[in-house]
């Protein structure tokens, strides 16, 4: 055989060893669990935990390859790092490395290059980014901006020109123009925020399709918001501001949002510090103009600060931060429904839940 069919051949018998695995990834009680999804039941199967001290929320790098966490030094239990564990062929992780950052951040977010990240100080009001050197946070901080207190999410637009960060207490979101090539940023548009309806937002999330967006809008009164996206200036204007309930007394607040893999239903959550009204919200996205509807309610775990849709669309996870209790619903893709199918003990705390797919050896 010649040498391009033997290589042609090794490819093809190797293709045929790969399968599609989901996994979910938790963090809770100062642990970090890799779980198997069951892709017909949404079940789990535990499948690896690495305690590392102060675990608390990640994202992935987009090539799939890499999984960044904000935690501890190991040396120092009361100063913060970002940690960089290696996603193995089989899904499980690695630590690569764990290097310090000036303080606790409420969001961990990768841009679009995989060179940067970003992340929101709550108590310091001010955004940071990070450079990465080969994929690996190595401890290079690029810049500090200051803000406003209560700063608490991070988002590249989708051109990753504009880094977009939702603050609840000033009721803003700051636009900054971000540069790819050296990880600056540059407040150049004025920040943003609803004057009436549900305020004070604090996750955003971008349709995948259109020039829209939608921010959780925390409490007083809690809601959600819908913004139109303008590329070409970096900016958002608001054109919809829905409240899902009338408490004004902050018992109520909502947290995280995420739209259905069909682009039909947005979901968020809302937490009540009385463990009577912990649920998951969803919404009908109007495939024309991007607007909502509130479509249902859904009882879920007690204070849901952290959930996610797997990327099938037919299951949710939802972690209850404070029962530390994580619950699995099927997803009617046709009414956006949730059915409870199964519910999981967690560790103390489970503060950040994702899935990952991947193609694993069979």
């Amino acid at each position: 055989m010649t040498f391009r069919v033997l290589t042609a051949l090794f490819f093809l018998l190797n293709s045929w060893s790969l399968v599609a695995q989901e996994f979910l990834y938790l963090s809770s009680g100062e642990a970090l669990a890799v779980k198997k999804i069951n892709e017909k039941t949404g079940k789990l199967i535990d499948f690896q935990r690495i305690k590392h001290k102060g675990v608390s929320v990640f994202t992935f790098s987009r090539n799939k390859k890499l999984l960044y966490i904000v935690a501890r030094v190991d040396d120092d239990q009361k100063k913060s790092s970002i940690a960089t564990y290696k996603i193995l062929a089989d899904g499980k992780l690695v630590l690569i490395n764990n290097a310090p950052i000036s303080g606790r951040t409420t969001e961990l977010k990768i841009d679009h290059t995989d060179k940067f990240l970003a992340g929101a100080n709550y108590g310091k009001g001010t955004a940071s980014i990070w450079k990465l050197e080969n994929g690996v946070y190595q401890g290079e901080l690029v810049q500090e901006i200051i803000l406003e207190k209560k700063a608490h999410a991070v988002r590249f637009s989708p051109d990753n020109k504009t880094l977009f960060i939702p603050a609840t207490g000033p009721n803003k979101i700051f636009q900054l123009a971000f540069d790819e090539n050296t990880g600056k940023v540059i407040q150049t548009k004025s920040a943003i925020g609803p004057s009436e309806g549900a305020a004070q937002p604090r996750h955003l999330v971008f349709h995948p399709k259109m020039n829209i967006a939608y921010s959780t809008q925390e409490r007083v009164k809690p809601g959600v918001a819908v913004w139109h996206w303008h590329p070409e200036i970096g900016s958002l204007g608001l054109t919809q501001a829905l409240t899902n309930s009338d408490d004004s007394s902050g018992r109520i607040t909502n947290a995280d949002l995420h739209i259905s893999t069909d682009q039909k239903f947005l979901y968020i959550s809302s937490r009540d510090n009385q463990k009577e009204l912990d649920q998951i919200i969803s919404y009908k996205i109007n495939a024309i103009d991007g607007s909502l509807t509130l479509v249902n309610k859904f009882p879920s775990e007690h204070f849901p600060r952290s959930f996610t849709l797997n990327k099938t669309g037919d299951f949710a996870y939802v972690a209850g931060q404070k029962d530390n209790k994580l619950g699995v619903y099927k997803i009617n893709k046709k009414t956006g429904d949730l059915v409870k199918v199964m519910q999981y003990e967690t560790g103390k705390n489970p503060i950040w839940v994702e899935t990952l797919l991947l193609n694993v050896k069979h």
